[in-house]
């Protein structure tokens, strides 16, 4: 059954109140901006916010240990890289455009887009063999852990503890993301 978008009419789109309210008068009416009280523009700026927080901590601590983690750091940089860029941009576009939020928002790249970013921070920070280590996980604890007791100087280890935890909480937030969006897309939100 083909998937029928569902835009505003000229009608609606008046009724809303687009920009920012000053005194009696509207300004950048161009913005929609009611977008971030929803549940898709909280969960969206909750990815923004962590995943801003991972690029930094890997960025800022993790660089130099990079050479001692490996393709763990490189694999977590390259996921959190993606993923930050296209939630980016998906935010900035649906802050600009009602239409756009209409448009994209009930088509499948939104679900393809956070199934995958789930399942590449799951992949990239918490599962291997059962659950039971993942590859950040591992490369932090043998080549980190070690460097850190005999130097407690090094914060490489505990910000990379922190780096995979919140890959753990950014991969349910994006899994609630999929979720929410293909309730969308099926029309039933």
């Amino acid at each position: 059954m083909p998937t029928v978008s569902h835009l505003p009419t000229a009608h609606a789109r008046r009724e809303t109140r687009n920009g920012i309210k000053i005194g009696c008068c509207r300004v950048c009416t161009c913005l929609h901006l009611e977008f971030l009280t929803t549940k898709c523009g909280l969960l969206k700026i909750f990815e923004l916010l962590l995943g801003s927080c991972s690029e930094t901590l890997l960025i800022r601590f993790g660089m130099p240990a990079a050479t001692e983690m490996g393709e763990a750091f490189y694999s977590f940089h390259s996921t959190v890289s993606a993923c930050l860029t296209t939630t980016f941009i998906l935010l900035v576009s649906y802050i600009f455009s009602a239409r756009t939020y209409g448009l994209i928002r009930q088509s499948i790249f939104e679900v393809l887009f956070n199934a995958v970013a789930c399942c590449l921070y799951i992949s990239a920070s918490l599962i291997t063999l059962f659950f039971s280590s993942s590859y950040v996980a591992f490369a932090t604890n043998v080549f980190l852990y070690p460097r850190f007791v005999s130097s407690s100087a090094d914060t490489a280890y505990p910000a990379m503890i922190c780096v995979y935890y919140l890959g753990f909480i950014i991969s349910i937030v994006y899994g609630l993301d999929a979720f929410t969006s293909y309730k969308s897309y099926k029309g039933y939100a």
